[in-house]
Parts: structure tokens; C-alpha cells; sequence
């Protein structure tokens, strides 16, 4: 204990945590993560992510992309980021698995994964091949203030730098995210309210009424 605090350790998820992953991603991350919430579809049947999506995210654990926060005493999942490796072409891959999709949520969230890569340019504007790319960052509400969001962040810029990657980005879908990359000497290069985004038909696909509306991607050089 530190300070009234179990301690927290921070490490690399391994393909059989799979399970426990997708519980706490279930539990802390997708009911308040703005995309999955403001998603807006005319008769739509379930609030929450599509199984494929959940798939695509657990999908990085065999990449070793997932850093997990646990509390020591009882082994407790307590806080998940996840990333992937961005290159250039990753907004038109994306895009590509549009129609194979299962589900019209999970398609409009491809769309939007793909919107953010282009406006972001991550590989464009820091002129690299590829780019270490947080994008889910989550931390169990009992365990906020504890600066374990931030102790994530850092400990994949590390990862991500220990992979030869020369850029580290994220996507931030709150102030207190976006806080975080400022911290870390991150750069803010692109910045969109939801409801301003239109999909390929110009349908507003995304509408929230949150004043965490903004998705805003960060990135440095490691």
C-alpha cells in the first residue's frame, strides 16, 4: 500500500487476458467512450459496441499493442490503452473493410476510424512511415485521480519506442485525455466536433449533446 493505495503495475497484455479485457472494456470503457455513445442510427436495436468492434479492439492483444494497468492485491484490471500501427495507407485499409461489415454501427465506425487517420495525418505531417497510434485510453472510475491514465500514456510512448516506431500518436475524446498528451509534450494536429462530421451520404451519424464532443489527435516524435 502507498499512501492509503494499493499499487498499480504496469504491463504488456498477454492473448490469454482476452477474456478479462473485454469485461473491463465492457465495464469502464465503451459506456462512456463518445463515439460508441453518440452513435445515432433510425431504429437501432442495441446501445453499445458491435461485436465486431470489440473483436477488431481485442485484436491488438496478439500484437502486443494492449498495456494494462493492475491493482497488485487483488490482480484487478484497472485501467486498458490499446494502439495500433498507422501508416499512410491506413485510412483507404480501413475503408476497404466497409462492406464486409456485419453490422451498419460498426461500418459507420470504420468510416469514422478512417475520417480521423485522414484529417490526422499523422505519417504525413511528422514525415514517418508508420505511427504507434493510442487509440483507446480507459481507466475504472473508482481509480481516477490516481494519474494512471497519464502512467499508461507514457508507459506506451515507451512501447512504442522500444518497437522503432519514431512517432507516437493518440486520439482523444475528452479534456481530461487531451490534458494528458499536453503533458507529454504531444502536439495537437487535427481537432472535430462529432456533430459536425457527415459520413459519405451526408447523414450526421455521430450527434452528442456532451461537452466532450471533441475528438482531437496528438502526436510527438520518441
Amino acid at each position: 500500500m502507498n499512501g492509503g493505495f494499493s499499487k498499480i503495475l504496469y504491463r504488456i497484455a498477454v492473448p490469454s487476458e482476452c477474456d478479462r479485457i473485454r469485461e473491463a472494456l465492457l465495464a469502464f470503457y465503451f459506456p462512456e467512450e463518445i463515439l460508441t455513445r453518440s452513435y445515432l442510427e433510425v431504429n437501432q436495436t442495441i446501445i453499445g459496441p458491435s461485436e465486431e468492434h470489440i473483436q477488431y479492439v481485442l485484436s491488438f492483444v496478439q500484437q502486443g499493442m494492449v498495456a494494462l494497468a493492475i491493482e497488485e492485491d487483488h490482480g484487478t484490471i484497472v485501467g486498458v490503452t490499446i494502439a495500433r500501427c498507422v501508416k499512410p495507407a491506413t485510412a483507404d485499409e480501413l475503408l476497404a473493410l466497409v462492406p464486409s461489415a456485419g453490422t451498419r454501427r460498426w461500418a459507420e465506425m470504420l468510416r469514422m476510424y478512417a475520417h480521423l487517420e485522414h484529417t490526422g495525418d499523422v505519417c504525413g505531417r511528422f514525415r514517418s512511415r508508420r505511427s504507434y497510434h493510442v487509440f483507446v485510453l480507459a481507466v475504472e472510475p473508482h481509480f481516477r485521480r490516481r494519474a494512471i491514465g497519464q502512467k499508461l500514456m507514457e508507459f506506451q510512448l515507451a512501447r512504442g519506442k522500444s518497437l522503432r516506431f519514431r512517432v507516437v500518436s493518440a486520439d482523444f475524446t475528452c479534456e481530461i485525455a487531451a490534458r494528458i498528451g499536453e503533458r507529454m509534450d504531444m502536439r495537437c494536429v487535427s481537432a472535430m466536433s462529432l456533430n459536425q462530421y457527415r459520413n459519405q451520404a451526408g447523414e450526421n451519424t455521430f450527434v452528442t449533446s456532451s461537452v466532450n464532443h471533441i475528438v482531437s489527435t496528438y502526436a510527438r516524435y520518441v
